[in-house]
This record gives C-alpha cells, structure tokens and sequence, in this order.
C-alpha cells in the first residue's frame, strides 16, 4: 500500500491556521462581569479606599499600564470648583500677596496677646482692654465696647481720676485701671531685664535737658579743701629732651644730659667753662693771626718801596752810561 504524500516536500508551504472565534455568549458574559466590577467599584470609592481585590478581573487588567481615571459624578461635578491649567496672576502678585497675608496673620496673633495682657507695649496705646474686659464682665454688649475702644480713650465720669507720677517724672491724671496697666507693664520690663543677659543700664544717667548744678556750684566739701589747699603758685616741673624717645642717628656734637637737676647742672656748668676756653683759645688765634697779617703788610711795603729806590737808581745809572757814551762819539 504507498505512503501518504508529505505535504512539506516540493516546497508545498503547510496550510495555516484558522482562528477560532469565540462565542458571542462568552463575550456577552465577559462585559456584564466588567459592567458590574466598575459598578462596584464606583460606589466604592466614594465610601472609602477599598481594599485591593483578588478577583479574576484583577488579574485580567494587570498588563495594562495606563488607568483611566473614573468620570466625576453629578454631585461631585456641581461641588468641585473651577481648576485653571494657567496661573491668572504672576510672581510678584503672589509674593505681595503672601507678604501681606504674613503680616495680617503678625497682626492677629500681636492682638490676641494683647487681649490676652501677654504683650504690653512701650506707649499706651488707643484701645483699653482692661476696660473691655471689666464691661464685658459686667454684661455690656461688646459691640459698644469695640466702638469704645475703637475712637480715642475718653475717661468716664464714674471712674474717679488720680495723679500718677511716673519713672520719667511726668505727673498725669489717670484712672485705677491705667495705672495698673503701667505698673504692670514696668513689672514686665523689670522681668524681661532680669532674664535677659544684657547688663543693666545705670541708675543715675540723666535723659534730656537738665541744669547740674554741682557742676558749676561748689559742695561743702569743696570748699572745705580748697581752704586747706596753698594758695602760692606752684610751677609745673621742668621737662626736658629725652633723646630715649628717638630712634635715629645723633651727630657728633650731640651731648645726653641726665635727668638728675643737680647732675644736670654741673654738665652745664662743665659745658660752660669749656666753652669759655674755646672761645679764649679762638680769640688768641684770631689775635695772632691779625698781628701776623699786619706784619707780612708791612714788609710787603717796605719791599715795594725797596724796588721803587732800586728802580730810580738804575734808570739814573742808564740815564749816566748813556751820556758817556755819547761824549765819548762826539769826542771823537
């Protein structure tokens, strides 16, 4: 009986494949248990965050990457405001913005401690909150209170007014509750001193235009000493060239005194007579030196007036030869 024909010889390709489609009752099933896992899972979500489910179809989504995002419900939608992808405003905008949202957030918080009498300032100021506190202890309606304090601190007419001197010396007429207003507040500056590092500042400095008058009217005391004080003049001691104090080179005719008066003055005495004796010996010089020129003028003189007879003679002994001589030719 012959073999059955390979249908891969003589370069026959193989038949391929036919898919096979599914059935349309499995498809109909697959996308009703979709519909109903979404179902549940939106009305889960707005409950709570579920937990992560083991279910089939969990297993069927994990090679997709990307999620979709559930659509937003009607109720959600009518809540949700209005989100802009681009900024309305700029940079500077939002950091004056976020500068004066600090500084109203400063100012509330240093409010609230003033209520509360944890801050005092250095003046005081216009609103009294001892008063707004004492009227709304006695039931009065804040919104008088706030207008009260709100204008310019006006004194009522129950609430007697007492002189108060305070550490400045400035004497004011004030009530019981300003008054204790500031002692407090110098209670709190002492404490803020007392647990501060820095030291303390001098009791007796004078702030301000004041007249002193010791400083120009003499004391008791004062007196008392500049009676027993001598009255003589008294001269302030020498002082002299301390060639200690200089750094260079003296000359050759430098002398260092002592500081010592007496050894100072016999090094002045000393210094004296030398300089007697140079000027003896210098006028002695000078002396013979006027009494040697006097004398080379006067033989100088004498050999000028030696010249003069010595010339005279031999012109006359010339004019004498000559005349001889001429006698003699004319003799002849």
């Amino acid at each position: 009986m012959p073999r059955p024909q390979d249908p891969n010889l003589y370069g026959q390709p193989p038949p391929k494949k036919q898919k096979k489609e599914m059935a349309l009752s499995g498809s109909l099933v697959f996308t009703s248990q979709l519909n109903s896992h979404m179902a549940t899972t939106s009305s889960s979500s707005t409950s709570g965050r579920p937990r992560p489910s083991k279910s089939k179809t969990d297993e069927l989504f994990k090679s997709v990457k990307v999620k979709r995002k559930e659509p937003p419900s009607s109720s959600e939608t009518s809540t949700n405001k209005l989100n802009l992808k681009s900024p309305t405003t700029t940079e500077e905008e939002n950091a004056t913005l976020a500068l004066s949202r600090g500084k109203m957030e400063s100012k509330a918080r240093l409010y609230a401690a003033m209520k509360r009498g944890d801050y005092i300032g250095k003046e005081y100021g216009l609103v009294d909150f001892d008063r707004k506190w004492a009227e709304s202890q006695d039931g009065k309606s804040p919104s008088s209170s706030d207008s009260d304090s709100d204008s310019e601190p006006e004194v009522k007419k129950e609430e007697p007014l007492i002189e108060h001197t305070d550490s400045f010396g400035r004497t004011r007429m004030l009530t019981a509750s300003q008054i204790a207003s500031l002692n407090r507040s110098a209670l709190s500056s002492a404490d803020l001193q007392e647990m501060s590092a820095r030291p303390a500042r001098p009791d007796g400095v004078i702030y301000g235009d004041a007249i002193q008058t010791t400083a120009f009217a003499t004391t008791e005391e004062m007196q008392h000493l500049a009676s027993k004080r001598d009255r003589s003049a008294t001269p302030p001691p020498d002082v002299h060239y301390d060639a200690n104090h200089e750094i260079r080179t003296k000359g050759v005719a430098f002398y260092k005194f002592s500081h010592d008066a007496e050894g100072r003055e016999k090094e002045m005495e000393a210094l004296k007579k030398e300089r007697e004796q140079t000027e003896e010996v210098r006028r002695k010089t000078e002396e013979e030196k006027e009494k040697r020129k006097k004398e080379i003028e006067k033989r100088r003189k004498e050999i000028e007036e030696r010249r003069k007879e010595m010339g005279v003679k031999r012109a006359e002994k010339i004019a004498d030869e000559f005349l001889e001589g001429l006698g003699r030719d004319l003799v002849k």
